[in-house]
């Protein structure tokens, strides 16, 4: 079984692909292996010659929250970054995959956005209150402006609760999402 999980930003998808992990599954992270493809040896001489030195860290490796930044606030810059990252993260994604005796979770947060619904025998979206969302974002050292161009850059929530099969609430404890992550593998694997 692969399952597609997705969520808002802020809404624990990691969290509850760690319950999905805790159970057996396989967890394939696209945002993990964006980072990845991101710092690839022929990745990076082309981020430099779009934006110059000032995308590379001290240490000559991409600057994510420098590139988050720029990418965010421009939506050709971002429409870029996704067509040099998006197609190796996806041949990766299927590669992960591929061993079918194994249950997998693949997190993918613009799964949505991007049409990457295909090849999932059951899509689940993780969804929390926006008092929530915020909270956790500005935890995670994210300004304002940086979360509202975020969230904004997203489909909104309500619209990926509509299109997800399933939808595990995560505004309470871990034990709560852990809970709903086991009666929903339960309920999937008696199907």
């Amino acid at each position: 079984m692969v399952i597609g999980l997705t969520g808002g930003i802020g809404c624990g998808k990691s969290a509850a692909a760690a319950c999905f992990a805790k159970a057996g599954f396989l967890v394939v992270d696209t945002d993990r292996l964006a980072r990845q493809v991101l710092e690839a040896a022929d990745i990076v001489p082309r981020l430099q010659a779009r934006w110059g030195k000032a995308c590379l860290g001290q240490d000559g490796r991409p600057d994510r929250r420098w590139i988050a930044t720029k990418v965010f606030q421009d939506l050709g810059e971002l429409a870029f970054l996704e067509g040099l990252i998006h197609p190796e993260v996806a041949r990766l994604r299927r590669l992960a995959v591929a061993n079918q005796s194994r249950h997998h979770v693949v997190e993918i947060p613009l799964l949505f956005e991007k049409n990457l619904t295909d090849g999932f025998d059951a899509i689940v979206c993780v969804a929390s209150s926006k008092e929530t969302r915020r909270a956790r974002l500005l935890d995670r050292g994210l300004s304002v402006d940086d979360i509202n161009r975020r969230i904004n850059s997203q489909l909104p929530l309500s619209e990926k609760v509509k299109r997800s099969e399933f939808v595990l609430w995560n505004d309470g404890e871990l034990d709560f999402l852990q809970a709903q992550v086991t009666q929903l593998i339960a309920r999937l694997t008696s199907r």
